[in-house]
């Protein structure tokens, strides 16, 4: 929470860039969030909230009622389930902030260049005679221009978070709303076909989307997480939860024509609704076999999941990065209502066990998760059903720790992912074959070295991703390609000497396209997986002037191949941050001031090619904020 404040973070994307394996596909202020993780897309409807998928944003996070942002790299299927989305990059889970011992009135202004203002309220209380209830309540309101031209955003969002400490049961329940309004800031970058250059970055302030496109997200969500000791060393957990997401957009996405930036696109009136029902139930145990102590899970989850869509496309129109032209607002009217065009039912039961010696230098965990995808696809004139999907699969996972000494920590892990099995498309000899789900199989080995107000983390792993083709002989739709990604990362954060702390790390990725259609791309990098991935960051409490904080950043990103052929690359990019706050008393009022400049130097650059198109890095921005508690 204090790195969320301190950075003056406004969307999720805007913690995670402290994570060299992590890069984000969309800069700062674009309203939407999206996460490359070992070279794998993560989705942010693949985020969980409080250990529950389904109910955080889908979007962007406001992180107004996140106490922190847990991150898991690399496949995970046994510990969470399939994702939604079935991303299998990592996890990432919001923990929800909840009222301390201490009562909290927090007032937190800001204003982000070019005229952006917010307000955040920020209050909590604990009741009852030894204080076993706690209620924190969180309120934002933002809006204004963002730095890009023509572009603006508009944020009400409110979070409440209710928790009841006993002595045998614990209860906790989440509310949150968000309405967000984003005008001409989201939106990618189809590259021009294979072998044609891409061209430099535009300048970072103008912008290529028409003043007239937007995307307004409502989104309601409830949850309620349980714990109730049955006996001692078993507990009783289970949770619940429920969103509602309303989206009505104007977009367009472009296509790059050539390398002298001309591009075409075509409005769409995008309108979709979600609505999500989620829950989970378990038991957790311990217990001894002779000298061995067993710390056991049983839990069963479920996931439904309803999407309506509306979509009417408008008439071609041109313009070019560079020159952006002036287009009028086209007259696309989509017809009243939202049909129904997909279901998702996501069921599955999980059991693992950690197996630990006495002294318990020496974990083992094994576990397995079976999980049925049942999917639906339905017309959105006639409203039958047009498609339908159901499969399952068997994940396991075994993990080891050996503790060396009481500073060093070894490990190694097998985990599986998994994502929905592909259904032959027609024209294939196969066609209408239903594939099970996709098994994305990690293996990863590290050390962790932990001074205490120091830590390093070193680990290296590889992940087998498969994919499928068409058969080019055959004729028949294969799901045997596969991506191959193998990496080493450090990292290393804490208080290096008095006053000195430092957030840095490394990632190296090696993505390899290792069987493809026809061995056509066999042994070319996997797009958009930067080799290199370096962050630096650092604080400095002055000793001249007590409470005065200067910071840094510089974040490294390497090249990203665009396409399969590897005919088209993006250059790679650097980024430095500065910033600076002071912490003060005036009368019995604890005040902290922060200001921030990114990108400092102005740098124009492409930021992303997930996803097979192109995103732009934010230009030079100034963030500035003003928190006092009373």
């Amino acid at each position: 929470a204090q790195l969320i404040e301190d950075q003056q973070a406004q969307n999720l994307g805007d913690v995670l860039v402290n994570d060299p394996s992590v890069r984000n596909t969309y800069s700062r202020g674009a309203g939407r969030d999206e996460f490359n993780i070992r070279g794998f897309t993560l989705f942010n409807y693949d985020v969980s909230f409080n250990g529950l998928y389904g109910i955080s944003p889908r979007n962007a996070s406001a992180l107004i009622g996140v106490e922190r942002v847990e991150v898991l790299r690399g496949p995970n299927a046994l510990l969470n389930g399939m994702a939604p989305a079935g991303s299998v990059g990592g996890a990432i889970n919001l923990v929800p902030k909840r009222a301390g011992a201490e009562p909290l009135n927090r007032v937190t202004l800001s204003y982000i260049d070019d005229g952006q203002f917010g307000a955040q309220f920020d209050i909590a209380r604990r009741f009852g005679e030894q204080k076993e209830w706690g209620l924190r309540a969180n309120a934002l309101k933002r809006s204004g221009d963002t730095p890009v031209d023509h572009s603006r955003e508009q944020l009400d969002a409110f979070a409440l978070g209710v928790d009841y400490q006993g002595e045998r049961l614990r209860l906790e329940a989440d509310l949150s709303y968000q309405n967000r309004l984003t005008h001409a800031r989201s939106g990618l970058l189809f590259p021009p076909e294979s072998g044609t250059p891409i061209g430099p970055a535009p300048d970072a302030k103008t912008n290529f989307l028409p003043e007239w496109t937007y995307w307004k997200a409502r989104e309601l969500s409830a949850m309620a997480r349980a714990e109730v000791d049955l006996a001692p060393g078993v507990t009783a957990f289970g949770a619940i939860g429920a969103m509602q997401y309303d989206f009505r957009s104007l977009q367009t996405s472009w296509l790059m024509q050539d390398s002298a930036g001309n591009i075409a696109g075509r409005p769409t009136r995008l309108n979709e609704e979600v609505d999500t029902r989620t829950a989970e139930a378990g038991l957790r145990g311990e217990f001894h076999t002779g000298a061995l102590h067993h710390a056991a899970v049983v839990s069963v989850s479920t996931l439904n999941s309803e999407q309506g869509t509306r979509r009417q496309n408008g008439s071609f129109i041109f313009s070019n990065l560079y020159a952006p032209a002036g287009i009028a607002e086209p007259s696309i009217i989509a017809a009243p209502g939202i049909p129904k065009v997909s279901e998702t039912r996501l069921r599955s039961v999980a059991i693992a066990d950690t197996i630990s010696s006495s002294d318990r230098r020496i974990q083992l965990t094994l576990g397995a998760r079976h999980q049925q995808v049942e999917t639906s696809a339905f017309d959105s004139a006639s409203g039958s059903r047009s498609a339908h999907y159901d499969k399952s699969a068997v994940t396991p996972v075994a993990a080891l720790v050996v503790k060396a000494s009481d500073t060093l920590s070894l490990y190694g892990n097998y985990i599986e992912g998994l994502s929905q099995g592909p259904t032959a498309p027609s024209g294939a000899a196969n066609a209408g074959q239903v594939f099970p789900p996709a098994k994305a199989k990690q293996i990863e080995l590290g050390a962790k070295y932990d001074f205490g107000r120091f830590a390093s983390t070193l680990s290296v792993f590889q992940i087998e991703r498969p994919s499928s083709f068409l058969d080019p002989v055959s004729l028949r739709f294969r799901t045997d390609g596969e991506q191959r990604n193998r990496g080493v990362e450090l990292i290393t954060q804490g208080e290096a000497a008095a006053g000195i702390r430092l957030l840095a790390g490394a990632a190296y990725t090696q993505g390899k396209l290792v069987r493809t259609e026809g061995g056509l791309n066999d042994g070319r990098s996997a797009p958009a997986t930067p080799r290199f991935q370096l962050n630096l960051a650092g604080e400095w409490d002055t000793a001249f002037v007590p409470g005065l904080t200067f910071t840094a950043r510089a974040l490294r990103t390497s090249d990203q191949q665009v396409d399969v052929a590897n005919t088209q690359q993006i250059p790679g990019w650097t980024r430095y941050d500065i910033g600076a706050r002071y912490r003060f008393v005036s009368g019995n009022v604890p005040i902290t001031i922060r200001a921030a400049i990114e990108n400092v130097a102005g740098k124009n650059y492409w930021q992303s090619a997930a996803r097979e198109g192109l995103t732009i890095g934010a230009p030079r921005t100034l963030l500035v904020s003003l928190s006092a508690d009373f």
